[in-house]
């Protein structure tokens, strides 16, 4: 779908309600709805509203358009996005990342991947997409925390999860974080596998469903997925903005890294999350570029393309994780921290910061500048600082 229908139907939808897609406690095992809300209409701007926003646009895109006709991808600095998209904001999407849920669907494709910490070591992934177009079927999608949800919401990202423990909602309602729980949406057990013309029909306002395939071999909460078609079809449902008025890009990024230069050579190390996820383990390949990730003793494999995920940049950052009290934890990231950085079979100690919740996450040179990061897709790992030393650089 083209998002300049978006830009016309939810361009002035300024009272986004922060608990899109109804709002419900942890994981329910299974929702189906017996009945369906009825979809509300966005108010109608007139040619004279539309105007600033569509010239505002169209500087953006002749701005960010290379020859061949791409955009710049804000997520990975290449021009490799479709220009309808200029302008418009990320999807983050939280994926299951424990070892009964290998393998994953769609992780391949993200631009960038967040891996943190929720509760007992367990890591959880939350992948960014620049567009939310390319989101191919994705999943299985699990539930948010507070974490999660300030790394979403730093990036300006529509943030997109499978339920909640209970202090996500009043924190997403603190910070007006647009979002959609499709644990309050989905549609129950559907078969992935008998697409037509690559869409799963759904009933109206359910957006996400069970694989079939995977509730056959697995437990029930390591099923659910969703792709971009429904997500978007959800975030119009929702009536959320998808303008996005901050011009948000992930890092700094160049075509070569000055801050490489004269660094350590690496073309192994492994990251140590907890006892539970010891093994973030990442391999240089210099004929692609790209450092290949494995876990659990195996290639993390993407089962819809059949390849081990790799990554261009790769950040391990240092944070000051706490037990909360409960079974969960808290990330006080608006205390930065110390880190490194991984590219081009090199790697250099840096610092970063995030000033709050819904600020951006800055990485720093050893000269206290901002960092200059390689164009291309990046793994970034939020790790507990008392762990530090337990991450291996060969």
């Amino acid at each position: 779908m083209n998002f300049k229908k978006i830009a016309a139907v939810t361009m002035t939808a300024a009272m986004t309600i922060p608990f899109a897609a109804c709002s419900k406690e942890e994981e329910v095992v299974e929702t189906i709805p017996t009945t369906v809300a009825t979809q509300t209409e966005a108010p109608v701007e007139t040619e004279q509203q539309l105007a600033p926003i569509i010239a505002e646009t169209t500087v953006a895109t002749e701005a960010t358009i290379d020859p061949s006709g791409l955009a710049l991808n804000p997520i990975t600095g290449e021009f490799t996005m479709n220009p309808d998209n200029v302008g418009m904001r990320s999807v983050a999407v939280v994926v299951n990342n424990c070892h009964a849920a290998m393998p994953q669907r769609g992780i391949s494709q993200a631009d960038a991947i967040y891996e943190y910490q929720t509760e007992g070591g367990q890591t959880r992934l939350l992948c960014l997409f620049a567009d939310v177009n390319t989101i191919p079927e994705i999943g299985s999608l699990r539930s948010a925390r507070v974490l999660s949800t300030d790394l979403a919401a730093g990036n300006n990202s529509v943030f997109i999860h499978f339920g909640r423990n209970a202090r996500v909602p009043d924190h997403i309602a603190n910070y007006g974080i647009d979002h959609i729980d499709g644990n309050n949406c989905s549609a129950g057990v559907y078969s992935s596998s008998a697409y037509e013309d690559g869409y799963v029909s759904l009933p109206q306002g359910l957006f996400f469903w069970r694989d079939s395939y995977w509730k056959s071999i697995r437990a029930i909460e390591h099923t659910a997925v969703s792709d971009g078609r429904h997500i978007l079809e959800g975030i119009e449902y929702n009536n959320i903005s998808m303008i996005d008025n901050e011009n948000n890009t992930l890092f700094n990024f160049v075509d070569e890294s000055s801050d490489l230069d004269g660094a350590a050579t690496c073309t192994e190390f492994n990251v140590y999350f907890s006892a539970t996820n010891d093994d973030a383990y990442f391999v240089y390949d210099s004929a692609t570029g790209l450092y290949s990730k494995s876990q659990y003793g195996n290639p993390q494999i993407d089962e819809t393309t059949g390849t081990q995920i790799a990554f261009t940049n790769v950040f391990v950052l240092f944070a000051n994780i706490q037990p909360h009290g409960d079974s969960t934890i808290d990330a006080y990231l608006e205390d930065g921290g110390t880190g490194y950085y991984f590219s081009d079979g090199r790697y250099i100690p840096i610092t970063w910061s995030k000033a709050g919740t819904n600020d951006p996450i800055i990485v720093y040179n050893q000269n206290g500048d901002e960092l200059e990061v390689n164009t291309g897709r990046s793994y970034i790992c939020i790790v507990d600082r008392d762990v530090a030393d337990y991450t291996s650089i060969y």
